[in-house]
Order: C-alpha cells, then structure tokens, then sequence
C-alpha cells in the first residue's frame, strides 16, 4: 500500500539497506526572502500527547515510562506534495526519519515541536527550490513552527542551529540518496543547494 511506504522507518537500517554512507551536508547559500507562510503556536495537550505517542514513553534517559517527556527533545513531521499527507511525527531521541523514500515525493511543509522541558534553544531555517532561503526562526520549549510555501516550491535543505544541544542530521535528496555527515554539531545545513535537487525526508539526532 502507499501508505505503508509513507510511514517513517528506522533510518539507520534505510542507509543500510541502500548501501549508502551519508555524504557532505549541503553549503550553506545566500539568504533573500522566501515565500513562506509561518504559524508559531503554543504546544497544545493533544500534541503532546502526539509527541510522546510518537516517542513510544521513552525519555532522555532511555527509560520506557509511558507517561513523560524528559530533556531536551525535539519532534519533527513533514508534507509530501504528491501524497498530500503528512507523513509520521518523528523525535530527535529516535533513530527514524520523516518523509518518504522512493517514492519521488517532494517535502512542501515541515512542522517542528520544542519539548517544555530541558531549556532547548532550537533555529531553524528553510531553503526551497526557485525561492531561496527564508528567515531563521527560533522555535521556544513549548512552541510548535508550521511553514509552508504556498508558491508550490519545495525544499531543498534545512538549516539547524543551537547554542546549548549538538545534533547530527541528514537528508534524502532526489536522485542522490541520503547525504548529511556523522558528526556532532551545533550549526549545520543538510540538503541540497543549488543541485536543483528537492528533499524528500529529513531526521535530527540529538
């Protein structure tokens, strides 16, 4: 079914199972305006509870305890334009991704979760295709951040940046396959700049 080919998986046996090593992360690019359409919310009760279902009970700690979210965590989902679905919430705590993998489905929106515990300072930036890069945005402990490109462009790389939590991430680009690096940091894109080459699915380590 097409929606089982949606749904996230582990990501760490998706570079297994396509014989890839991740490769470099996408340079970071000028920066005009994009256009983008940001809603900033506060986490609400049923999202929580979406992001510790997503979780599956386990904290920081590696602790199934089915009942909170411990430090710092951050909670990810993306829309895939052909589907037109979002596809699974993924945290940073799992060894997943969100989007979809061959299927040749570009990401058109992207929405990002700040656990309220734990103090996490968490910057995002977009790039799409056609458009450029739009503003970093500073996602608070407790906030959620939903953008979308209401032009029909689609991403091609993500900015990440935080002052207090390094992260390791990585893409899956058209054509190419997953790239990103196996190294810690606290500033880094992954994607595709200036390739022509849109994102398909993305996740975050921290």
């Amino acid at each position: 079914m097409r929606f089982r080919a949606l749904t996230a998986v582990s990501g760490l046996t998706a570079l297994t199972l396509l014989g890839m090593m991740p490769v470099a992360q996408a340079a970071e690019p000028p920066a005009p305006a994009a256009n983008e359409v940001t809603t900033v919310g506060k986490l609400s009760p049923e999202e929580f509870q979406k992001m510790r279902a997503a979780r599956a009970g386990v904290n920081t700690q590696g602790v199934t305890d089915g009942a909170t979210i411990q430090g710092r965590v951050v909670c990810y989902q993306a829309h895939v334009r052909n589907a037109n679905v979002w596809t699974s919430l993924i945290c940073t705590d799992q060894s997943s991704f969100t989007g979809s993998v061959g299927q040749g489905d570009p990401i058109d929106a992207v929405y990002f979760a700040v656990g309220t515990t734990g103090g996490m300072d968490f910057n995002v930036q977009l790039h799409w295709a056609n458009d450029g890069s739009g503003p970093e945005r500073h996602v608070a402990p407790g906030e959620t951040v939903t953008v979308v490109n209401p032009q029909g462009n689609v991403l091609e790389a993500i900015h990440l940046r935080s002052s207090n939590e390094s992260m390791k991430a990585g893409a899956h680009v058209k054509d190419v396959g997953w790239k990103g690096t196996d190294q810690w940091s606290y500033d880094q894109w992954i994607g595709s700049i200036g390739e022509a080459r849109w994102m398909e699915a993305f996740w975050i380590h921290i």
